[in-house]
């Protein structure tokens, strides 16, 4: 039985590494080195792999035919302190705590739940690490966006700046323009100071996240087609269930505390002059159980198998949720990238158009330099855009359980 139950563990277990091992790209990617090496760097993850050592040894304690840890005993009686005879007694005895009928089975398929539930519960974290890594590499990609257009900004400005004075020292152009045009470059570089930060910020969280210090360029990832099946979440609701069943199964097997056989040998000696006998003897103690003893247990039981199943309730509900919000969002993600590629194209196609009316004379700074703003809100605005949908697209596949 021990071996079967050792055969079907390795079985769940090995079910779990490959429904967490599926991925929409090769293994080897860096947002799956990046899982890994949070993974590696998360205590709750390392508490839970300890655990396992608990498991196993719980599985073996219940193949145990004993109950609790077995006993000596010593005895020894004299008449010296009153006619002294001779007499004396000497008595030695072993015991142990055994299990009844159904009580070692029970134990058993407790353990053995209990080691699934723990398998369960580190795919469920995994996948919770994986959300995260997820989250914050998008941040990350965010943050570079937002740096690497207001550069861009910088970059125009700056030349729009030299063209400037170069008409103004012609005399084309008024001092104040030029002052103007100065001005818009310094406001460019505080907006990129304030990126720079703002990237530094996002780029130390996924450092302290995964101990990397190379962050990738994130890629969207393919979409799943349907959920992960079995999904982590709903896995470990499940096999919560089914210990809270096992626990209080246990506990109506246990109805007392174990019976208790013991192996005595007394050798006895009337006198002095008298030989001396020996006995075998066996004891046996058998608790018995009452109400004050059991109804904590079982009620404490059947509390945890309602909560289990509420829980259980709630995560299909909040998966199914969560699911359909995530498609919500990927399509509302890919509609705003749409409208926004739309809108930067007309804002570009807009400011060559003032700038080639600026340098004929036919505009003024202002208008140049309005246009210019929208251009680059227009293109901020294209670039975060693109990053939402490279997220909606990690959110998707993480609702529905995908593991990088």
């Amino acid at each position: 039985m021990f071996a079967s139950s050792i055969f079907c563990r390795l079985c769940l277990l090995a079910a779990l590494v490959l429904t967490a091992s599926i991925a929409l790209s090769e293994s080897n990617t860096p947002l799956s080195s990046a899982v890994d090496a949070a993974w590696q760097r998360s205590p709750l993850a390392r508490t839970l792999e300890a655990r396992r050592g608990e498991s196993v040894a719980s599985q073996e304690s219940a193949q145990s035919w004993i109950a609790g840890s077995p006993s000596v005993g010593l005895s020894q009686r004299n008449d010296r302190g009153s006619n002294q005879t001779g007499f004396r007694e000497t008595e030695v005895s072993v015991s142990a705590p055994i299990w009844l009928p159904g009580q070692r089975s029970a134990r058993e398929s407790l353990a053995n739940v209990s080691a699934d539930e723990l398998e369960a519960q580190i795919a469920h974290t995994r996948l919770a690490i994986a959300g995260e890594v997820r989250e914050q590499l998008w941040a990350v990609a965010a943050a570079r966006e937002e740096l690497a257009e207001a550069q861009d900004h910088q970059r125009h400005l700056e030349a729009l700046a030299g063209d400037v004075m170069r008409r103004v020292k012609a005399g084309d152009l008024a001092r104040t323009d030029g002052l103007l045009a100065q001005q818009e470059v310094l406001a460019a570089k505080s907006v990129i100071t304030a990126a720079q930060t703002r990237l530094q910020v996002s780029m130390a969280r996924y450092v302290t996240l995964t101990g990397q210090q190379s962050i990738p360029s994130p890629v969207p990832e393919l979409i799943a087609v349907s959920m992960q099946e079995p999904h982590p979440r709903m896995l470990f609701a499940h096999k919560s269930i089914q210990r809270s069943q096992a626990s209080l199964h246990a506990v109506n097997s246990t109805r007392s505390d174990p019976p208790t056989v013991g192996l005595l040998m007394r050798r006895e000696q009337d006198g002095v002059m008298s030989g001396s006998s020996q006995s075998i003897g066996i004891a046996v103690q058998i608790p018995f159980g009452t109400n004050a003893r059991n109804r904590p247990l079982e009620s404490a039981a059947l509390t945890k198998i309602e909560t289990a199943r509420a829980e259980a309730a709630q995560t299909e509900s909040m998966l199914l949720s969560d699911i359909e919000l995530a498609r919500q969002q990927l399509t509302a993600s890919e509609q705003g990238l749409a409208s926004a590629s739309e809108r930067a194209a007309l804002t570009r196609e807009h400011t060559e158009l003032i700038a080639k009316s600026f340098r004929m004379g036919e505009r003024g700074l202002n208008d140049l330099l309005r246009s210019h703003a929208l251009s680059h809100e227009a293109d901020v605005g294209e670039r975060q855009q693109r990053v939402a949908v490279g997220l909606a697209h990690a959110r998707l596949n993480q609702a529905l359980g995908i593991l990088p």
